[in-house]
């Protein structure tokens, strides 16, 4: 790798080849070392831009959430003269959702990737409490990044919530936890998209 590299450029090059090894060999199953010898750079420099493995843990499971949030924000068109009001708002919900199954969908190890995270973060947790908190960076990451979707959508429709928006980002990405992991389990992507369906129209309802 180039010694030319920024810092952020060393740490995204890290992270992508954490992310390679972990979807090949578990979470449990990498090291700073394998990181290192993956990414073509010294141990030294792993540990200039990481502190520790678990805090490469927690950038890596913020790194596979942002790759949704950019695939719902890529498709600029979607945002452009969407209407205003609930059937607007459910519309354009759907249609965010959507970018972000093709992406899930295509990406299925990476999805795996993020379960194994928490379960080993829980798991280590036990033991070791600051392994705990790479899962609950995780959970408080995610639910900050759904919510700036709710409310990206809500200035584009001109609508209000009627719940706080912590709540439905929560509620959403509780369902989509499930949704994916039970996709994991059958591959029956058709039954992911009624369930999509229900979704956007349940999140729809809580506007006025």
């Amino acid at each position: 790798m180039s010694s030319r590299l920024s810092v952020e450029e060393r740490r995204a090059h890290l992270i992508e080849a954490a992310i390679g090894l972990a979807e090949k060999k578990g979470v449990a199953g990498v090291t700073t070392r394998d990181v290192a010898q993956a990414a073509g750079v010294s141990l030294g420099v792993v540990h200039y831009c990481f502190e520790n493995k678990d805090q490469l843990m927690t950038e890596l499971v913020k790194a596979l959430s942002m790759e949704l949030r950019d695939s719902v924000d890529a498709n600029e068109a979607v945002w452009q003269d969407v209407g205003t009001g609930k059937e607007a708002l459910q519309k354009l919900l759907r249609a965010g959702l959507e970018l972000m199954w093709l992406n899930i969908e295509a990406t299925p190890e990476r999805q795996l990737l993020t379960y194994e995270t928490t379960t080993y973060a829980l798991r280590e947790g036990e033991s070791t409490p600051a392994k705990l908190a790479i899962a609950r960076e995780q959970y408080t990451f995610n639910d900050s990044t759904v919510a700036d979707v709710c409310e990206h959508a809500r200035e584009a429709t001109g609508t209000q919530w009627s719940v706080p928006v912590g709540t439905l980002s929560r509620f959403i990405l509780n369902t989509i936890d499930g949704i994916v992991l039970r996709w994991l389990v059958d591959n029956d992507s058709a039954a992911v998209r009624e369930q999509l369906d229900i979704l956007a129209t349940t999140v729809a309802a809580h506007a006025a």
